[in-house]
């Protein structure tokens, strides 16, 4: 399984780290699904068999790319 990490550049400084698979379409990535967010959308990262946050798109700055490995 391919994992990727991610940085969410918050609005007001805080970042948070999140790492996610990396199987399946690219337009399932996580940077993928924030540049189709609108404002008013949330954005879901994480998955049920571990933990999700629902962070509103509004409130993201910027996402950057960490190290991509197999796990």
């Amino acid at each position: 399984m391919r994992v990727q990490d991610y940085r969410i550049h918050l609005i007001g400084g805080r970042t948070l780290h999140v790492r996610e698979e990396c199987n399946g379409p690219v337009e399932s990535f996580l940077h993928h699904r924030f540049w189709r967010c609108k404002p008013d959308d949330v954005l879901e990262v994480g998955s049920p068999e571990t933990s999700r946050a629902f962070i509103p798109a509004r409130n993201i700055l910027y996402i950057s790319t960490g190290e991509s490995f197999e796990e």
